[in-house]
């Protein structure tokens, strides 16, 4: 990744290849680097894809490490499939199309729509599964949806804001599994929800609320 990095930086520098220059004379960025994948992104055009082919090139000459194109995908934003299609056959991969998942994110879908919720909602109960409710006790359900809340919506709450009715759903995932519904639809619930949300330093349970 040091070498990627150190080539499009170079070819940037060149004008070789152009990335995209963010707005109020922010950077411009051409890629991307992650642990064993790398982003690539750049003006659409032939030329680009053609100097980007000969930078991946480069790479496999000095590094001995070939490119999967087939594991590959082109986005174009903007632009029509058939352009897409087009250029992939330039840069030898396949046409991605939106939307897509990139690091477990949605990308080129509105988020303010409940609907592409679900696999959030999906992981989220996945997670609180009845299985671990029928086998933990009370303290044990409190403290692994204390460890859900604090990890998974929070990932995707601190880059989306959420619909209100998708919160409320969350709330109501967590709360039958903290009362244990899964185990007995009859069993007493002795404590208001509210006072298992409150913060312990204000005398309650503190579960936290996910709003």
């Amino acid at each position: 990744m040091e070498i990627v990095s150190m080539f499009m930086n170079r070819a940037c520098n060149l004008g070789i290849f152009h990335g995209c220059k963010l707005p109020n004379r922010g950077p411009v960025i051409s890629h991307l680097c992650y642990a064993n994948d790398v982003l690539f992104i750049g003006e659409w055009s032939e030329k680009n894809i053609l100097a980007l082919n000969c930078l991946l090139r480069w790479l496999s000459l000095v590094t001995g490490l070939k490119v999967n194109r087939s594991k590959s995908k082109l986005y174009g934003v903007g632009v029509s499939p058939s352009e897409v299609s087009a250029l992939a056959g330039v840069a030898n991969c396949e046409a991605g199309s939106f939307p897509l998942l990139h690091l477990g994110i949605p990308i080129g879908v509105n988020m303010k729509r409940a609907k592409f919720w679900k696999p959030v909602l999906d992981k989220f109960s996945a997670k609180l599964s009845k299985w671990k409710a029928r086998h933990l006790s009370f303290a044990g359900r409190m403290t692994l949806a204390k460890s859900v809340l604090d990890s998974l919506p929070s990932y995707f709450l601190s880059l989306f804001a959420a619909p209100k009715c998708i919160i409320q759903k969350m709330e109501e995932i967590r709360r039958e599994f903290v009362w244990g519904k899964f185990v007995s639809s009859h069993k007493l619930r002795w404590i208001r929800w509210d006072f298992m949300m409150q913060s312990k330093k204000l005398g309650g349970m503190g579960l936290g609320r996910i709003h």
